[in-house]
């Protein structure tokens, strides 16, 4: 138990140290959760025995207890919100402010028992723009994962989905002239098998997914076609992992990937093959201080004789330092090759960098800050993007059952070249309620 004394010393400094990160800006995923180590599939733990982080940490008192089902449990929960966007189409010049409500209902089906798992999952969320209807969304997942237990070391895991996610519109891919939402149907499987021998950890993972870019409107309110984005990606990842100790260990992993277009053998058509390999490790560097880290070199070729092959390095650095009990930073560096959809472009080499602030000012309320830089690349083009992202929010938790949060960010993408995008300036609030059972 802290003392009063503690806790307001802990809150000090969190507080101190959340408002520090309003100043800065960048594109920020949760270093806590974040597993995307040299872009696999294959989850890598970066969570401490020692610590545990302000996001990760249990509040029995406040987590809903769902329905029973038989031998599962039924978690039926629904988010309400309002948002506000200052350029609610990306526009350089003449923003245009606009707000709308959003409503998500959601429900999750987990599996009770004491061997295997089964989980089932679905949501839909819908934006509805009070003037720019162009901009309303339906976004939706259904997703069900299972896990076969093959012994107390090892696992086969299956999953399938479909869901609709939308294009920021200050990402580098978003058409310039676009003025409505970018609706993306995805398709996805995956199928992972992973073993433990002594200390060496073997795993593999085959996924696939199907893109499916869905028409927009432009700023003339015409019908813009986005076909030609249309793709799909097929990967095989195969990892080995030595385990130093409980909470550290050192790894390797090599990676192929398969990228075919829906239309072939034209300009727009960027498929080809993609190999990684890297190597990393995860460290307890003190009793406060966690860190993952990876690098590795890929090499992407294209089908289409225009398009020259791009090489480079990648990176996926993440840090977790435990402030104190009540206050976690987290932060991110990466550096991958990722689709392009700008024309005369084979890819984008994307540099990412971001901090997070998490702090528990009480023990059901929860305020944060993150911060970051996005440099993009293009290759085969004269274009470099930049873009930053900053923002502060809170989450309370009333009890079980409800809780309430809020949000305030700003994005800005400064983009430079002949063949330049717009340069956007955007801030964006939202606030929610979320019941659950």
């Amino acid at each position: 138990m802290y003392s009063i004394a503690d806790r307001v010393r802990s809150n000090i400094v969190g507080l101190a140290a959340v408002g520090a990160l309003t100043a800065l800006s960048g594109t920020m995923a949760n270093a806590q959760v974040y597993d995307r180590l040299l872009d696999s599939e294959i989850p890598l733990s970066t969570r401490t025995g020692r610590n545990q982080g302000v996001t990760e940490r249990p509040h029995p008192e406040l987590q809903a207890q769902g329905l029973p089902v038989g031998s599962f449990r039924l978690y039926p929960e629904v988010t309400a919100g309002a948002g506000f966007t200052s350029n609610v189409i990306g526009q350089e010049d003449g923003n245009e402010a606009d707000g709308y409500v959003m409503l998500r209902p959601e429900v999750e089906l987990r599996s009770q028992w004491s061997s295997h798992s089964l989980r089932a999952n679905a949501y839909y969320e819908g934006r509805r723009f009070f003037d720019t209807t162009a901009k309303n969304r339906n976004a939706y997942l259904v997703s069900v994962e299972g896990q076969y237990d093959t012994s107390r070391d090892g696992y086969a895991l299956f999953r399938a989905a479909a869901r609709r996610n939308y294009e920021d519109q200050t990402s580098g891919n978003f058409p310039d002239n676009g003025a409505g939402a970018v609706a993306i149907d995805v398709l996805s499987a995956l199928a992972r098998v992973r073993h433990q021998f002594n200390r060496v950890i073997l795993t593999g993972n085959a996924d696939y997914s199907d893109f499916n870019f869905q028409p927009t409107v432009t700023t003339t309110d015409r019908r813009l076609d986005l076909d030609y984005r249309d793709h799909a990606v097929g990967r095989a990842t195969v990892r080995a992992e030595y385990e130093l100790s409980p909470d550290n260990a050192v790894f390797t992993q090599f990676t192929y990937q398969n990228v075919r277009y829906d239309q072939r053998g034209v300009t727009t058509d960027r498929g080809g093959d993609e190999w990684r390999l890297g190597v990393g490790a995860i460290a307890d560097v003190t009793s406060l201080l966690r860190l993952a880290g990876a690098v590795g070199y890929f090499r992407r070729s294209y089908d289409n004789g225009l398009l020259r092959p791009i090489s480079s390095f990648n990176v996926d650095l993440q840090a977790t330092y435990y402030l104190s009990p009540l206050t976690t930073a987290s932060a991110i560096i990466t550096r991958q090759l990722e689709e392009a959809a700008v024309t005369g472009s084979s890819g984008y080499i994307s540099n990412r960098a971001s901090v997070r602030v998490d702090h528990e000012l009480l023990r059901n309320l929860r305020p944060y800050a993150y911060a970051g830089y996005d440099k993009s690349d293009f290759k085969g083009i004269d274009r470099t993007d930049n873009r930053i992202n900053t923002g502060l929010g809170a989450v309370y938790d009333a009890n079980r059952n409800f809780s309430f949060s809020g949000e305030v960010s700003y994005i800005a993408r400064d983009s430079d070249g002949v063949n330049r995008g717009p340069r956007i300036n955007e801030f964006r609030t939202m606030i929610t309620t979320r019941a659950k059972l």
